[in-house]
């Protein structure tokens, strides 16, 4: 992932998504792509800070998109802890939030005064640099720091200019359903006449309906009432198929 930040706003995405999306790529086996290690999974989310519109911050996850927004002002409350440390050679403070059901510890430096930093973290005084969740799960960490190229910082939208903002703990559960059921989920983000056929993988294995593996998914921000098992069970003959 790449964090720009800009004048007034910042953009927390991805090189390949980026990369995929302007040369309309569409991943199958026999198709490589230029970013080593890289096999059709990774960070399909893209974070927005202060635009379209400032003041506020947007989510966008693919595909749909499944988008969602928050006010940017007072979003994160910051306990300002003990310690030092250092990343990238610039020295850091340490942080901690609790945050839709996460605790998170991060570690920001003053001489890079941007309140910002990867995902949705701001409203610290300096740049997050590393970050990372008490329960073992997720770890951001600053690998490098650059001037930039100038280039535009925008969120895309469709060619009605219109965003789709979903409730968080909605979004939350179209994340989930992605894992759990993808032929549900197709249904759920494209409620349009005719289900699919199949889902095919980048690597190229399909599924058909009653064929997908259920996983489920750990995502950033915990909503406990969400419950897969109950709102999308499987039946019997799905499990004997697996």
């Amino acid at each position: 992932m790449r964090l720009d930040i800009g004048a007034h706003s910042s953009q927390y995405v991805s090189p390949i998504l980026e990369w995929m999306k302007e040369n309309k790529y569409i991943p199958g086996p026999s198709k490589k792509l230029p970013f080593p290690g890289y096999e059709g999974k990774g960070m399909r989310f893209e974070v927005f800070k202060n635009t379209p519109k400032q003041g506020y911050q947007y989510f966008v996850h693919d595909p749909g998109p499944i988008a969602t927004r928050d006010k940017t002002d007072s979003l994160f409350v910051w306990e300002l802890l003990d310690g030092d440390s250092t990343v990238c050679e610039y020295p850091c403070k340490k942080a901690r939030t609790t945050f839709r059901g996460r605790t998170w510890i991060v570690w920001y430096t003053l001489d890079l005064p941007y309140s910002d930093g990867p995902w949705k973290f701001c409203g610290l005084p300096g740049l997050v640099l590393h970050a990372y969740e008490t329960e073992g799960y997720f770890r951001f960490n600053c690998i490098g720091v650059e001037k930039g190229n100038g280039h535009e910082i925008k969120l895309k939208t469709n060619r009605s200019g219109i965003l789709d903002v979903y409730r968080h703990e909605r979004a939350a559960e179209l994340m989930m359903l992605e894992y759990w059921d993808a032929f549900a989920f197709d249904e759920a983000i494209s409620p349009l006449p005719g289900k699919p056929l199949y889902i095919k993988e980048p690597s190229g294995k399909i599924y058909r309906p009653g064929e997908w593996p259920p996983q489920t998914a750990i995502l950033y921000e915990k909503f406990p009432g969400i419950n897969m098992k109950k709102k999308y069970p499987r039946n019997k003959t799905q499990r004997k198929k697996r």
